[in-house]
């Protein structure tokens, strides 16, 4: 059943009311928050729509929990199977426990699990998200979020923790991240840059024009969005290599810059997809320069 010409109040999709005949309430299919309107009373009958009550917030009532809501094979956020007194909790809530759940067992600080579900508010404001992957989204959330605290984590570190494909975290990213207020702003995405770069350079003791180099060289990739999508490692990686080729180094290798950032088939790709965009990448002091780095990989 669907209530024509509403407007949901938490995530605003319009005309998205179904009866919820388990629970005798109205949802909005889009983001799982109840309408104040219930439809069945607790005998079974119906009762009339404009009977208000107030939506249950969460931790009242019987039964309510994070086991109210699964992550199934497939990674996407499922009801759990009915528990007397179980279905009095919004799907909204049970998305915030379950978002808490999955973070919380990572050992993740409250700050940023805070800021993940202030994320998750502003997507449901804005999109459909009842099919997508919901571990996959919070992971995409969480990567949002930690960038937004500065402390970084990029989508290999991400896919590492939680043990899924940073595939399918990248495609929830990209579905979410323009939906997000001040997701991730290029700023930030600079400063984690440069400060990668000169980690790896005081590590190995290089030289500033080297340093200053590749990090005008990231600074120009991150900005120009050549690279959309790709984790900070491999921007860092392969600005350290176009650097290296265009700049003295003192020990630099290619080896050295793949050791613990990036691995050579991922760099060597890269490489080849920027090789069209070097004229908007390289600074000008370099630009004779170019025709050698199109040749040589």
């Amino acid at each position: 059943m669907e209530m024509k010409d509403d407007i949901c109040p938490r995530c605003s999709a319009k005309n998205s009311f179904e009866m919820d005949m388990h629970n005798g309430v109205i949802v909005c299919a889009n983001c799982g928050d109840r309408a104040q309107e219930s439809i069945i009373d607790d005998k079974g009958g119906n009762r009339p729509q404009s009977h208000i009550r107030d939506p249950m917030k969460a931790g009242e009532g019987n039964n309510l929990g994070s086991n109210l809501i699964k992550i199934n094979k497939d990674g996407n956020a499922v009801r759990a199977k009915y528990s007397e007194g179980s279905y009095n909790q919004t799907s909204t809530e049970r998305n915030y426990e379950e978002i808490n759940k999955i973070l919380s067992n990572k050992d993740i600080t409250k700050l940023v699990i805070e800021e993940t579900i202030n994320i998750y508010d502003q997507v449901i404001k804005k999109l459909k998200i009842k099919r997508r992957k919901f571990k996959a989204l919070v992971c995409a959330m969480y990567y949002i979020s930690s960038k937004k605290l500065k402390m970084s984590k990029s989508f290999k570190d991400i896919s590492l923790m939680f043990d899924i494909s940073e595939a399918k975290i990248k495609k929830e990213y990209n579905y979410i991240k323009n939906v997000v207020n001040n997701a991730l702003t290029v700023e930030q995405q600079n400063d984690t840059l440069k400060n990668y770069i000169r980690t790896f350079c005081e590590e190995n003791k290089e030289n500033d024009e080297y340093k200053s180099l590749a990090i005008l060289i990231a600074k120009n990739i991150n900005e120009s969005s050549i690279l959309e999508g790709k984790n900070t490692n491999t921007i860092t990686g392969l600005s350290l290599y176009i650097a290296m080729k265009l700049e003295k180094t003192n020990s630099v290798t290619k080896d050295k810059i793949c050791e613990r950032r990036v691995n050579k088939n991922t760099l060597n790709k890269v490489y080849k997809q920027i090789k069209d965009y070097f004229d908007v990448i390289i600074p000008e002091k370099y630009k004779d320069k170019i025709k050698y780095l199109i040749l040589n990989n």
